[in-house]
């Protein structure tokens, strides 16, 4: 089995943009890899961020001023994979929220409390955070994702604050610094005793050359015969997903060529599709989700 380990932040745009890349990994190589994840702390202290000059005027200044380009490095990163992002009003720091520690604690507390929903709460976590907007780095916006995925929010709360999950976070956090990584994302991938660390987004034919040179084509992609039910299974693996993630998933042209697939499910009330504002102006089918049940009203 092929092992990639993931490095990142559930803040990460750079992240939330590779989705789509990972959705074809997993397609055209099912079977043969896994998956992990580990906290590495984006913004330890955002005031590390912010332009000096405004810091040195009052840190509520130095914030006021780093959202706005904070905001625009997030729109930028849209251009990764066109998974959609258009930030407004981003309120996720503030003099009282200087750190991206809390999104990283959330993530390990669902990941002790219920492991099999760590990945499917790290994406709604995203989508809070780059989609929705929402403050994540406060405490009852990280146990309402908590209760989208299912965990009881109260469960949630006297679980983050435990010893155990903090302690696991910091492991994350040495294993990062152990080995030598100094930007995210980064990913390790580990086949047969062999191992790479790669910095940076990759993209899914960055991953195809790699995996093809650590595993010495032992493992090779299969391209996924596409049907309404191979589309239907992939939904009811991620429960809230991107059309451009399906697209990829099947080794698409074109992201419209998944609409014959959705439309009847869509038709019998099977999937929902939800569609993000963009900019204030009625969103394109890049700019859609589906889903088999309404996760929550998008703001």
């Amino acid at each position: 089995m092929l092992k990639i380990t993931t490095f990142t932040d559930p803040m990460m745009g750079l992240s939330y943009e590779s989705e789509p890349f990972f959705r074809k990994l997993e397609t055209h190589f099912a079977g043969h890899f896994e998956f992990h994840t580990v906290m590495a702390g984006l913004v330890r202290n955002v005031y590390e961020f912010v332009n000096p000059a405004d810091l040195a005027i009052s840190e509520a200044m130095a914030i006021e001023r780093y959202l706005p380009h904070l905001a625009a490095i997030y729109n930028a990163e849209q251009s990764i994979s066109g998974m959609p992002i258009s930030m407004e009003n981003l309120d996720l720091f503030s003099t009282d929220r200087t750190s991206s520690i809390p999104l990283n604690l959330a993530y390990k507390t669902v990941q002790q409390l219920a492991p099999e929903k760590a990945d499917e709460f790290l994406y709604r976590l995203r989508f809070a955070t780059i989609v929705e907007v929402r403050p994540t780095t406060k405490l009852n916006e990280l146990a309402r994702v908590a209760g989208q995925v299912g965990i009881n929010e109260q469960t949630f709360l006297n679980a983050y604050h435990l010893d155990d999950v903090k302690a696991s976070l910091t492991e994350d956090f040495q294993r990062f610094q152990q080995l030598g990584i100094r930007g995210l994302p980064a990913y390790l991938l580990e086949y047969q005793g062999k191992r790479v660390v790669v910095n940076g987004v990759l993209d899914d034919r960055q991953f195809f050359t790699l995996i093809a040179q650590l595993t010495q084509n032992n493992i090779s992609p299969q391209k996924p015969e596409i049907s309404q039910s191979a589309v239907k299974n992939l939904i009811e693996k991620h429960k809230l997903i991107s059309s451009i993630e399906i697209q990829y998933a099947f080794g698409l042209a074109n992201v419209n060529n998944i609409m014959p697939y959705l439309n009847p499910l869509l038709m019998n009330g099977e999937i929902k599709r939800i569609e993000v504002q963009d900019r204030g102006k009625l969103s394109s089918l890049n700019y859609s989700f589906f889903s088999l049940y309404e996760p929550y009203r998008i703001l």
